[in-house]
C-alpha cells in the first residue's frame, strides 16, 4: 500500500465469535480452521455454524479508504452503536472482510452471497441507516473488489480439518460476541 492509504483500521482485542448458520452452503461435518497463507488461524468454523474469528484480525471497515495528512477519507463506517461503542458497520465490516479473505477456498461453505447477505443482516441488526446502499454496492462491486484485492495482497490461505472431536469452546468461553 502507499503513504496515503491505510491498509488496517480495527483489529480485534479477543475472539469475536457469531453464528453463520444461516448463510452455509452445506452441514459441516467436522471443525475446519482457516489460516492464511503463513499458517495463522484466523477462522474458526464448527459444525453448528458457529464461527469464531481471532483475537490480532485485522481488516479495514467498509472500503475504500486513503488517508491524506493523517486524516482518513472514505466509506464511513457510520456512527457509534449505542450498545457496543463501535462503529455500526464494525462488525458487518469484521464478518464480511473474514469470509471474503477465504471465499476462494473450495472447503469455504459460505458463498459470495452468503457473506453479502450476512453483511447486510449484521448492519439491519445494528440499525445502521445506509444498510441497503451498502449491501447494493458490495453485490455489485465485491466480486471484482475481491479479485483485486486477492492478487495485489496475495493472501491465499488455507482450510486445515480439525478432529472430528475437536469440542466447540464451552459456555463460559466469552469471546466477543457479534
Amino acid at each position: 500500500m502507499g503513504a496515503f492509504s491505510v491498509r488496517w483500521i480495527y483489529e480485534l482485542d479477543t475472539d469475536a465469535s457469531l453464528s453463520l448458520a444461516p448463510y452455509l452452503q452445506h452441514p459441516l461435518n467436522q471443525p475446519l480452521s482457516f489460516r492464511d497463507r503463513d499458517g495463522r488461524e484466523w477462522l474458526v468454523l464448527y459444525p453448528s455454524g458457529r464461527a469464531v474469528i481471532r483475537a490480532g484480525y485485522a481488516w479495514d471497515g467498509c472500503t475504500p479508504k486513503v488517508s491524506l495528512f493523517d486524516i482518513v477519507l472514505g466509506v464511513p463506517d457510520g456512527i457509534p452503536n449505542e450498545l457496543t461503542r463501535k462503529p455500526k458497520a464494525h462488525h458487518a465490516s469484521l464478518v464480511h472482510d473474514a469470509d471474503y479473505q477465504f471465499l476462494d477456498l473450495s472447503e469455504f461453505p459460505v458463498s459470495r452471497r452468503g457473506a453479502d447477505q450476512a453483511f447486510l443482516d449484521l448492519l439491519d441488526r445494528d440499525a445502521f441507516a445506509p444498510r441497503y446502499l451498502y449491501w447494493a454496492v458490495v453485490r455489485v462491486f465485491g466480486g471484482l473488489s475481491h479479485r483485486v484485492t486477492r492478487r495485489v495482497r496475495d493472501n491465499a490461505g488455507r482450510c486445515v480439518p480439525l478432529p472430528v472431536g475437536a469440542a466447540e469452546p464451552p459456555a463460559s468461553f466469552r469471546p466477543t460476541d457479534l
